[in-house]
């Protein structure tokens, strides 16, 4: 956000000071919110919102749980994990996705198991 991609030293002691600021100014969910509604998602698309509607014509808060779990992947490697790039790369990154949330009680086995069946159709 504050940086280029150049790799020095000096820059990376002022990353250090940037993150201890936004840490004493913003909650972990203000600092995670700024982050996917900046990061890339692939296909031009920049943030979540911008992601949302490319990949699926709707708002965030409208997506169902299988087209969020699916961006939730892409920012990992956007150029690979794209929908449009490579669906069955997509599915497979999202199925990573899926196994967290099952891990961590945000959705049950079931859940997961419903829509990797859908990869299929």
């Amino acid at each position: 956000m504050y940086f280029t991609q150049e790799q020095r030293f000096t820059r990376k002691i002022a990353e250090l000071f940037v993150a201890f600021n936004l840490e004493k100014d913003y909650s972990k969910d203000d600092i995670l919110e700024l982050y996917c509604n900046m990061i890339y998602y692939g296909n031009g698309y920049y943030g979540l919102r911008e992601a949302s509607l490319g990949y699926f014509k709707k708002e965030p808060k409208d997506l169902t749980l299988k087209e969020a779990s699916l961006l939730a992947g892409i920012p990992n490697a956007p150029s690979v994990y794209a929908p449009t790039k490579n669906i069955e790369l997509a599915h497979k990154r999202q199925s990573i996705v899926l196994a967290q949330m099952v891990k961590y009680h945000y959705i049950s086995e079931e859940q997961k198991q419903e829509i990797e069946k859908t990869y299929q159709e």
